[in-house]
Protein backbone atom coordinates (compact mmCIF):
# COMPACT_ATOMS: atom_id res chain seq x y z
CA UNK A 1 0.00 0.00 0.00
CA UNK A 2 3.09 2.15 -0.32
CA UNK A 3 2.19 5.95 -1.72
CA UNK A 4 3.60 7.13 -5.48
CA UNK A 5 6.85 8.76 -4.09
CA UNK A 6 7.51 6.38 -1.76
CA UNK A 7 11.70 5.61 -1.36
CA UNK A 8 13.09 2.33 -0.69
CA UNK A 9 16.78 2.33 0.40
CA UNK A 10 19.40 -0.48 -1.75
CA UNK A 11 22.68 -1.75 -0.59
CA UNK A 12 25.47 0.61 -1.66
CA UNK A 13 28.31 -0.66 -4.13
CA UNK A 14 31.96 -0.83 -3.15
CA UNK A 15 35.27 -0.10 -5.38
CA UNK A 16 38.47 -0.29 -4.19
CA UNK A 17 39.80 1.54 -6.67
CA UNK A 18 40.37 5.93 -5.99
CA UNK A 19 40.07 8.85 -8.34
CA UNK A 20 38.20 8.39 -11.65
CA UNK A 21 38.16 4.78 -11.41
CA UNK A 22 35.75 4.15 -8.50
CA UNK A 23 32.07 4.20 -8.69
CA UNK A 24 30.67 6.52 -10.49
CA UNK A 25 26.90 5.65 -11.36
CA UNK A 26 24.01 3.20 -10.57
CA UNK A 27 21.38 1.90 -13.61
CA UNK A 28 18.29 -0.06 -13.19
CA UNK A 29 16.99 -2.45 -15.18
CA UNK A 30 13.23 -1.34 -16.90
CA UNK A 31 10.09 -1.72 -15.15
CA UNK A 32 6.73 -0.48 -14.80
CA UNK A 33 6.77 0.74 -11.04
CA UNK A 34 10.30 2.16 -9.68
CA UNK A 35 12.80 4.58 -10.56
CA UNK A 36 16.77 5.21 -9.26
CA UNK A 37 17.47 8.11 -7.33
CA UNK A 38 21.38 8.18 -7.29
CA UNK A 39 22.66 10.43 -3.82
CA UNK A 40 26.24 11.70 -3.41
CA UNK A 41 27.43 12.17 -0.04
CA UNK A 42 29.65 14.71 1.35
CA UNK A 43 32.57 13.28 0.85
CA UNK A 44 32.10 12.63 -3.16
CA UNK A 45 30.91 8.80 -2.79
CA UNK A 46 27.42 7.65 -4.07
CA UNK A 47 24.52 5.57 -3.10
CA UNK A 48 21.00 4.53 -4.78
CA UNK A 49 16.82 4.37 -3.76
CA UNK A 50 14.39 3.04 -5.05
CA UNK A 51 11.40 5.57 -5.62
CA UNK A 52 8.40 4.27 -6.07
CA UNK A 53 6.37 5.71 -9.64
CA UNK A 54 3.35 3.54 -9.97
CA UNK A 55 1.46 1.95 -6.89
CA UNK A 56 1.89 -1.65 -6.68
CA UNK A 57 -1.09 -3.87 -6.62
CA UNK A 58 -0.48 -7.02 -5.07
CA UNK A 59 -3.61 -8.80 -6.70
CA UNK A 60 -2.18 -7.98 -10.06
CA UNK A 61 1.68 -8.75 -9.56
CA UNK A 62 2.44 -10.07 -6.29
CA UNK A 63 6.42 -10.37 -6.76
CA UNK A 64 8.80 -7.87 -8.84
CA UNK A 65 12.89 -8.61 -10.29
CA UNK A 66 15.26 -5.73 -11.02
CA UNK A 67 18.65 -5.87 -11.86
CA UNK A 68 21.10 -2.96 -10.30
CA UNK A 69 24.25 -1.73 -12.01
CA UNK A 70 27.08 -0.22 -10.47
CA UNK A 71 29.77 1.55 -12.84
CA UNK A 72 32.75 2.80 -12.27
CA UNK A 73 34.67 5.56 -14.02
CA UNK A 74 37.76 3.93 -15.29
CA UNK A 75 38.39 3.05 -18.49
CA UNK A 76 37.65 0.50 -19.88
CA UNK A 77 35.03 0.98 -17.41
CA UNK A 78 34.02 -1.99 -15.05
CA UNK A 79 30.63 -3.10 -13.52
CA UNK A 80 28.74 -5.24 -10.92
CA UNK A 81 25.09 -6.43 -10.46
CA UNK A 82 22.84 -6.86 -8.08
CA UNK A 83 19.23 -8.89 -7.86
CA UNK A 84 16.86 -6.79 -6.03
CA UNK A 85 14.11 -8.73 -5.56
CA UNK A 86 10.57 -7.25 -4.01
CA UNK A 87 7.86 -9.16 -2.63
CA UNK A 88 4.37 -7.31 -2.23
CA UNK A 89 2.98 -8.11 0.72
CA UNK A 90 -1.26 -8.13 1.39
CA UNK A 91 -2.88 -5.09 2.34
CA UNK A 92 -7.20 -5.58 3.42
CA UNK A 93 -7.87 -3.15 0.34
CA UNK A 94 -10.11 -5.47 -1.37
CA UNK A 95 -13.84 -6.30 0.38
CA UNK A 96 -15.63 -9.45 -0.05
CA UNK A 97 -18.20 -10.11 -2.99
CA UNK A 98 -21.48 -12.07 -3.38
CA UNK A 99 -21.69 -14.23 -6.43
CA UNK A 100 -24.92 -12.56 -6.43
CA UNK A 101 -26.46 -9.38 -4.86
CA UNK A 102 -29.85 -11.13 -4.91
CA UNK A 103 -31.20 -14.83 -4.67
CA UNK A 104 -34.07 -16.18 -5.07
CA UNK A 105 -35.05 -19.60 -3.42
CA UNK A 106 -37.87 -21.96 -2.69
CA UNK A 107 -38.88 -23.74 0.68
CA UNK A 108 -41.66 -26.50 1.72
CA UNK A 109 -43.99 -25.29 4.33
CA UNK A 110 -43.32 -26.90 7.45
CA UNK A 111 -39.45 -27.59 6.32
CA UNK A 112 -37.57 -29.65 8.85
CA UNK A 113 -35.00 -27.83 11.57
CA UNK A 114 -31.87 -28.01 9.56
CA UNK A 115 -32.58 -27.81 6.44
CA UNK A 116 -30.33 -26.04 4.22
CA UNK A 117 -32.24 -23.66 2.09
CA UNK A 118 -29.31 -22.03 0.39
CA UNK A 119 -25.55 -21.65 0.75
CA UNK A 120 -24.16 -18.45 -0.21
CA UNK A 121 -20.41 -17.83 -1.27
CA UNK A 122 -18.32 -14.52 -1.62
CA UNK A 123 -14.94 -14.43 -2.89
CA UNK A 124 -12.17 -11.63 -1.82
CA UNK A 125 -9.06 -11.16 -3.28
CA UNK A 126 -6.80 -10.44 -0.74
CA UNK A 127 -5.13 -13.31 1.18
CA UNK A 128 -4.78 -14.67 4.92
CA UNK A 129 -7.17 -13.18 7.36
CA UNK A 130 -7.53 -10.92 4.79
CA UNK A 131 -9.45 -13.18 2.62
CA UNK A 132 -10.99 -15.29 5.92
CA UNK A 133 -15.01 -14.44 5.32
CA UNK A 134 -17.35 -14.68 8.18
CA UNK A 135 -21.41 -14.52 7.36
CA UNK A 136 -24.15 -13.54 9.42
CA UNK A 137 -27.29 -11.27 9.29
CA UNK A 138 -26.93 -8.00 8.64
CA UNK A 139 -27.98 -5.58 10.95
CA UNK A 140 -31.44 -5.03 9.60
CA UNK A 141 -32.54 -8.03 9.35
CA UNK A 142 -35.54 -8.61 11.39
CA UNK A 143 -35.79 -10.60 14.94
CA UNK A 144 -39.04 -13.06 12.60
CA UNK A 145 -36.26 -13.92 10.69
CA UNK A 146 -33.67 -14.62 13.07
CA UNK A 147 -36.30 -16.71 14.63
CA UNK A 148 -36.75 -18.73 11.82
CA UNK A 149 -33.28 -19.22 10.17
CA UNK A 150 -29.80 -19.35 10.61
CA UNK A 151 -26.66 -18.48 8.90
CA UNK A 152 -23.49 -20.81 9.53
CA UNK A 153 -20.46 -18.05 9.92
CA UNK A 154 -18.40 -20.09 8.03
CA UNK A 155 -19.78 -21.82 5.42
CA UNK A 156 -22.48 -19.33 4.39
CA UNK A 157 -25.09 -21.73 4.70
CA UNK A 158 -29.02 -20.38 5.56
CA UNK A 159 -30.31 -23.13 7.63
CA UNK A 160 -34.42 -23.52 9.13
CA UNK A 161 -33.95 -22.96 12.42
CA UNK A 162 -37.96 -22.46 13.23
CA UNK A 163 -41.28 -23.75 12.20
CA UNK A 164 -42.24 -22.14 8.72
CA UNK A 165 -45.73 -21.74 8.41
CA UNK A 166 -47.38 -20.93 4.65
CA UNK A 167 -50.15 -19.39 6.24
CA UNK A 168 -48.41 -17.23 8.51
CA UNK A 169 -45.82 -15.53 6.20
CA UNK A 170 -45.75 -16.36 2.34
CA UNK A 171 -42.28 -14.89 1.64
CA UNK A 172 -39.45 -14.05 3.70
CA UNK A 173 -36.67 -11.25 3.62
CA UNK A 174 -33.08 -12.44 4.90
CA UNK A 175 -30.58 -9.96 4.78
CA UNK A 176 -27.24 -11.60 5.09
CA UNK A 177 -23.47 -9.69 5.05
CA UNK A 178 -19.77 -11.30 4.52
CA UNK A 179 -16.87 -9.34 6.10
CA UNK A 180 -13.23 -10.28 6.63
CA UNK A 181 -11.03 -10.84 9.28
CA UNK A 182 -8.43 -8.39 8.08
CA UNK A 183 -7.98 -4.82 9.90
CA UNK A 184 -10.67 -2.09 8.41
CA UNK A 185 -12.57 -4.82 7.26
CA UNK A 186 -15.74 -3.54 5.34
CA UNK A 187 -18.85 -5.60 5.17
CA UNK A 188 -21.13 -6.05 1.85
CA UNK A 189 -24.64 -7.16 1.59
CA UNK A 190 -27.40 -9.42 -0.57
CA UNK A 191 -30.80 -10.75 -0.47
CA UNK A 192 -32.51 -13.83 -0.22
CA UNK A 193 -35.78 -14.06 -0.90
CA UNK A 194 -37.58 -16.92 0.63
CA UNK A 195 -40.96 -18.16 -1.50
CA UNK A 196 -42.65 -20.71 1.08
CA UNK A 197 -44.62 -23.56 -0.58
CA UNK A 198 -47.73 -24.00 0.34
CA UNK A 199 -48.71 -27.69 2.15
CA UNK A 200 -51.69 -29.35 2.40
CA UNK A 201 -51.50 -28.54 6.52
CA UNK A 202 -54.90 -27.08 7.64
CA UNK A 203 -58.44 -29.13 8.04
CA UNK A 204 -61.51 -27.14 6.77
CA UNK A 205 -62.65 -24.57 9.09
CA UNK A 206 -66.69 -25.17 9.56
CA UNK A 207 -68.86 -21.74 10.61
CA UNK A 208 -72.30 -23.04 11.40
CA UNK A 209 -74.29 -20.60 11.26
CA UNK A 210 -78.54 -19.91 11.45
CA UNK A 211 -79.35 -22.85 13.22
CA UNK A 212 -82.99 -22.96 13.52
CA UNK A 213 -84.10 -25.29 16.33
CA UNK A 214 -86.43 -26.77 17.05
CA UNK A 215 -87.90 -28.32 13.71
CA UNK A 216 -91.11 -29.05 13.65
CA UNK A 217 -91.77 -32.71 13.31
CA UNK A 218 -94.13 -31.68 9.90
CA UNK A 219 -91.47 -29.74 8.57
CA UNK A 220 -91.64 -29.97 4.69
CA UNK A 221 -88.59 -31.48 2.70
CA UNK A 222 -86.55 -28.57 1.68
CA UNK A 223 -86.73 -26.86 5.05
CA UNK A 224 -83.54 -24.79 6.26
CA UNK A 225 -82.10 -26.01 9.17
CA UNK A 226 -78.76 -24.81 9.56
CA UNK A 227 -76.57 -22.77 7.03
CA UNK A 228 -72.93 -24.14 6.60
CA UNK A 229 -69.98 -22.36 5.52
CA UNK A 230 -66.49 -23.56 5.25
CA UNK A 231 -63.27 -21.45 5.51
CA UNK A 232 -59.36 -23.54 4.34
CA UNK A 233 -56.38 -21.73 5.23
CA UNK A 234 -54.43 -23.68 2.81
CA UNK A 235 -53.95 -22.20 -1.13
CA UNK A 236 -54.92 -23.43 -4.59
CA UNK A 237 -56.33 -26.68 -4.78
CA UNK A 238 -55.13 -27.17 -0.94
CA UNK A 239 -58.03 -24.88 -0.17
CA UNK A 240 -60.94 -25.66 -2.01
CA UNK A 241 -63.61 -27.66 -0.39
CA UNK A 242 -66.11 -30.08 -2.33
CA UNK A 243 -69.27 -31.68 -0.70
CA UNK A 244 -69.88 -35.19 -0.97
CA UNK A 245 -73.61 -36.85 -0.69
CA UNK A 246 -75.00 -37.25 2.74
CA UNK A 247 -74.87 -40.64 4.51
CA UNK A 248 -78.38 -41.08 6.73
CA UNK A 249 -77.67 -43.46 9.55
CA UNK A 250 -80.33 -44.81 11.43
CA UNK A 251 -79.17 -45.75 14.96
CA UNK A 252 -81.73 -47.90 16.36
CA UNK A 253 -84.87 -49.38 14.65
CA UNK A 254 -88.49 -49.82 15.86
CA UNK A 255 -92.29 -47.68 14.41
CA UNK A 256 -92.50 -46.39 17.77
CA UNK A 257 -89.17 -44.07 18.46
CA UNK A 258 -86.21 -43.60 16.00
CA UNK A 259 -83.17 -41.51 16.26
CA UNK A 260 -81.46 -40.97 12.98
CA UNK A 261 -77.84 -39.14 12.35
CA UNK A 262 -77.48 -36.94 9.26
CA UNK A 263 -73.69 -37.28 8.28
CA UNK A 264 -72.31 -34.83 5.68
CA UNK A 265 -68.93 -35.06 4.89
CA UNK A 266 -66.51 -32.59 3.42
CA UNK A 267 -63.50 -32.74 1.99
CA UNK A 268 -60.53 -31.30 0.40
CA UNK A 269 -59.85 -31.61 -3.74
CA UNK A 270 -56.42 -31.86 -4.87
CA UNK A 271 -55.84 -35.72 -4.79
CA UNK A 272 -52.97 -37.02 -6.52
CA UNK A 273 -51.26 -33.77 -6.69
CA UNK A 274 -50.39 -33.92 -2.69
CA UNK A 275 -48.81 -37.25 -0.56
CA UNK A 276 -51.36 -36.32 2.05
CA UNK A 277 -54.46 -38.10 2.44
CA UNK A 278 -58.04 -36.34 1.78
CA UNK A 279 -59.01 -34.72 5.56
CA UNK A 280 -62.71 -34.60 5.98
CA UNK A 281 -64.80 -33.02 8.70
CA UNK A 282 -68.16 -34.32 9.68
CA UNK A 283 -71.61 -32.53 10.56
CA UNK A 284 -73.76 -34.17 12.58
CA UNK A 285 -77.42 -33.55 12.83
CA UNK A 286 -79.04 -35.84 15.50
CA UNK A 287 -83.06 -35.76 15.59
CA UNK A 288 -84.87 -37.93 17.53
CA UNK A 289 -88.25 -38.64 16.89
CA UNK A 290 -90.72 -40.61 19.41
CA UNK A 291 -94.35 -40.71 19.09
CA UNK A 292 -96.88 -38.47 20.76
CA UNK A 293 -93.74 -36.02 21.82
CA UNK A 294 -91.59 -32.70 20.52
CA UNK A 295 -89.39 -34.14 18.03
CA UNK A 296 -85.36 -32.74 18.85
CA UNK A 297 -82.56 -31.90 16.51
CA UNK A 298 -78.81 -31.31 18.30
CA UNK A 299 -75.88 -30.34 15.66
CA UNK A 300 -72.62 -31.11 16.26
CA UNK A 301 -68.77 -30.49 14.43
CA UNK A 302 -66.16 -33.18 14.18
CA UNK A 303 -63.14 -33.32 12.64
CA UNK A 304 -62.48 -37.01 11.21
CA UNK A 305 -60.84 -38.68 8.79
CA UNK A 306 -62.20 -40.88 6.29
CA UNK A 307 -61.67 -43.15 2.99
CA UNK A 308 -62.76 -41.45 -0.02
CA UNK A 309 -66.03 -42.19 -1.01
CA UNK A 310 -66.60 -43.92 -4.16
CA UNK A 311 -70.14 -44.04 -4.34
CA UNK A 312 -73.45 -41.96 -3.65
CA UNK A 313 -75.40 -43.05 -0.93
CA UNK A 314 -79.17 -42.67 -1.75
CA UNK A 315 -81.90 -42.82 1.07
Amino acid sequence: SFLSGKTVAVPSAQDLDVGSNSLRTYLLSVNEHFLLDIQTRSDGSKFAELVLQNPLDREQQSAHQMVLTAVDGGAPEKSGTAQIDITVLDANDNAPVFDQSFYRVRLAENAPKGTVVIKLNASDLDEGPNADIIYSFSGHAPIKVRQLFSVDSRTGEIKVKGVIDYEKARMHEIYVQAKDKGPSAVAVHCKVLVNVLDKNDNLPEVILTSVSTPVQEDAPPGTVIAVISVMDRDSGENGNQETLPFLLNKSSEGPICCVAMLIIWFKYSGYGKYSDPFKFFTLCVIAAICQNQKSSVYFSLMYTQHPILTEKTEM
